[in-house]
This record gives structure tokens, sequence and C-alpha cells, in this order.
């Protein structure tokens, strides 16, 4: 006799889901992910409109993901009108985009999964659980939320990035405050390995195929997408090999590359990039065997990795800043054509894409995004479905706390992935 086993809704994630286990005694038959968020229409909205308004309104999607979805239109905005802009507009961008980073992954680990190694429900039993933990996480949290801020202008939404460059460039005196407050958490950062380097032990899980944008370190565009298959292709022509399709059940697009349904974020980019600092690499030494071919449960410490990493990015990428002062060239003209342009960035949960067509006076007549969870869509899926078949015959209560706990490793952003349904 069949029966039906219902999470609903995900906790500790961003946005709204649920998934449904179709068993038929106690075989699990099938599992339907839904992701239920509202959809937002972003790309429809966007048509029509002023190329100098579409950064400013694509941000829009998430508040948690708006600095880097405004960095990835600016860059696919710019690329269409063939802008070319200065190093310091470029590091400053690459700066704040470390610094989403930071808050981004701090957020996850510390706030959503750490209740999960300490057996309590959430944030508030977390800080009569383990309270030095939690405050940690939140210092590191803070300090990604001041580099967005600091650089942005504010703290969602930014608005001191703009096209062709910068309202302001950042002074002196606020460079340097960054800078200390980031050497204030590298000790928490580097800690934050062994504090997450513990997956819980379920029945085995497929290897994803990963997919990332190289060689840059993220959250940095590209122009070639790798995967751990071998095969490659180049950002500008990647609806040759992404497919998207709508399934009935979610208002997110189930999506594949070259056949496969991938796996993107901080796992696949540690499976596929190189030039990791000199401290970081160490660290990525002593948790690899957590990560390189391992399934999605590995996504967690690889978020640590990153986490120190980009707060190693961040040093750098000030004393760059520092280094140049108020000698190196500032804002450059956008001037508006016909064409199209496409930027794929790394943002913290993984690959994501902006393209953008426009008209000779610079209206936007084409938009296309397709964001992280989006894209692991189809991946955790399948993950669920073989978790689920791996602990047939166990009680409810247990196989969803597993498969909860399965979710929250993929870090998704379900307000992101939900805006891919057109009018």
């Amino acid at each position: 006799m069949g029966s039906v086993i219902e999470i609903n809704p995900f906790t500790r994630v961003e946005g709204h889901g649920s998934a449904k286990l179709y068993l038929d005694g106690s075989h699990v038959e099938r599992v339907e992910l839904c992701l239920t968020e509202s959809p937002r229409l972003f790309e429809s909205l966007l048509i029509g409109r002023s190329y100098a308004e579409v950064p400013d309104i694509i941000c829009r999607i998430c508040s948690l993901c708006s600095t880097v979805h405004k960095v990835t239109a600016l860059l696919a905005v710019e690329d269409a009108f063939g802008t070319k802009v200065s190093e310091v507009t470029g590091l400053t961008r690459e700066l704040i985009a470390q610094g989403g980073l930071i808050q981004s992954h701090a957020l996850h680990l510390y706030c959503l999964l750490l209740p999960d190694l300490f057996k309590v429900r959430g944030v508030a039993e977390l800080a009569l659980a383990a309270p030095e933990l939690l405050k940690t996480g939140l210092a590191v949290k803070r300090v990604g939320n001041l580099i967005q801020e600091t650089v942005g202008g504010r703290l969602i939404h930014p608005v001191n990035i703009t096209l062709g460059g910068l309202g302001q460039r950042i002074s002196r005196d606020k460079l340097l405050h960054m800078r200390d407050e980031l050497e204030a958490i590298l000790p928490a950062c580097r800690d934050a390995c062994r504090l997450f380097s513990a997956p819980p032990v379920f029945p085995q899980l497929p290897v994803p195929i990963c997919l990332a944008v190289g060689p840059a370190a993220p959250p940095l565009s590209g122009e070639q997408f790798r995967m751990t298959d071998g095969r490659s292709f180049p950002v500008n022509a990647y609806r040759d090999s992404i497919s998207e399709s709508v399934l009935p059940y979610s208002n997110a697009k189930y999506a594949q590359v070259l056949g496969h349904e991938p796996t993107v974020g901080a796992l696949s980019r540690l499976n596929l990039r190189s030039g990791l600092g000199q401290e970081a690499s160490r660290i990525f030494d002593s948790v690899k065997e957590e990560i390189v071919g391992r399934d999605i449960r590995g996504n967690n410490v690889a978020q640590a990795v990153e986490l120190y990493q980009a707060v190693e990015n961040s040093l750098s990428l000030i004393d760059r800043l520092l280094e140049i002062g108020r000698e190196g060239a500032g804002n450059v003209e956008v001037a508006p054509k016909s064409g199209r342009g496409t930027a794929a960035c790394e943002a913290p949960r993984g690959v994501l894409i902006h393209s953008y067509a426009f008209d000779d006076a610079g209206i936007c007549t084409e938009a296309d995004v397709i964001t992280p969870t989006s894209l692991n869509q189809g991946a955790l899926s399948r993950d669920l479905l073989a978790l689920a078949r791996g602990m047939e015959g166990a009680d409810a209560a247990s196989m969803v706390d597993a498969l909860e706990r399965l979710i929250r490793c993929y870090d998704p952003c379900i307000s992101c992935s939900v805006h891919l349904i057109h009018i």
C-alpha cells in the first residue's frame, strides 16, 4: 500500500520549500522536490527597461545574494557594450563579492548548520548549548556585512558599485578599518575547518559531477566552465550546454548540463580549482579527503575552507587598493549599443549566470539568469532519493531528520531560484 512522507516546510534554509517521498510499502519510489517560493518573474520585468536600470532591478531577486547579483549584472551589461573598467573598479568589486561570501558562508555554517552538530532545533537553542561558538560565527558574519556595507554604500542592494565604476572610492581609513576587522577573525576562520570537518554518517550518495567557472578563484568571473568529467565549454555559449525545463510541482526550473544534473558551490570549486593561498592550501590539505571526490556532505567543510580563503583574499585586495591609493584610474564611460553580454560568477552557493541583449538605444530586449540553486535542483532531488532508499525500513522521523540535514548541505537559496518562470 502506498504512503507519502512529507517534509514541509524546509527549516534553516533561505526561502520556502518542501519535499514528498512516495513509498510502496517500505520502498521509496520517487521524490518530489518542491521549491515553492512565489515566482518573481524578474527576467520579464527587465524587458523594455534601460540598461542603466538592469543591475539595480535584478539584484532585488534576493536580499542575501544581492551583492553578487549586482556584480554579475554589471559585468554582463558591460560585456554587451565592450566596456573595460579600471583596476580600482575591478578590485573593489572583487572585495565586495568576497564580503558577500564571508557573510553567506558564516550564516550557513554557524546559524543554519551548527544546530545539527549540537542536536538542537535552531539558533535560540544553540545560544544556550554553544553560546561562544555562536558569538564567534556572528562576529565573522559581521565582518562580511561590514565589507558589503562599506564598499556598497549599504548592506543590501548595493548602490556604490555602478556601471563603469564606483559612486565613491573607498577611503584609506575605511580600507584600514576593514583590514583590522579581517585580521581579527582569521583565527576563528582557521578553526572553522576542525569544527565542520566531521560529516554525519549516512548511506553512500552519488559522487557529483561538479561545475564551476575557471580558473579564477571565487567569486571572480571566468570565460570557461569546467566539469569534473573533464569537459568544458565557454561562458558566452552557455545555452548550447545548459538546458532547463519546467517541473509541474516546483517554481524553479530543472537544469541539466551536457545531460547531467550538475553540482555547484564550494564543494565543486574545491574539486576543480587550484590557486588557494599558502595557509588556505595547508588547511585544505588537512581536510582534503572529505572534499575531493566526495558527495555533497563535503560541502560544509569546503565552505569552511573557502571562508578562510575569502578573508585572505580580502586582505590581499585591500593591500592592493592601499598600494594604488588615489592615483589609480577611476570610472569609464558606458556607451550603449546593440549587442548581447554574458557573465558568469561564482556566487557563494555556486555558478551564477546573467545574460542580456540590448537594442541600439540600450533598451533590454532579452534577459536570462540562471542561479546556483536552480542548477543544483536536479542533484538535490537525486541525492534525496538515494539517501531515502538507503534508509528504507527506518522510521519516518529518522528519515525526515536525515533528509533535512542533507538539504542544508546544499545551502539552497530558494528565493533566487524561483524567478525563472517567464510571463
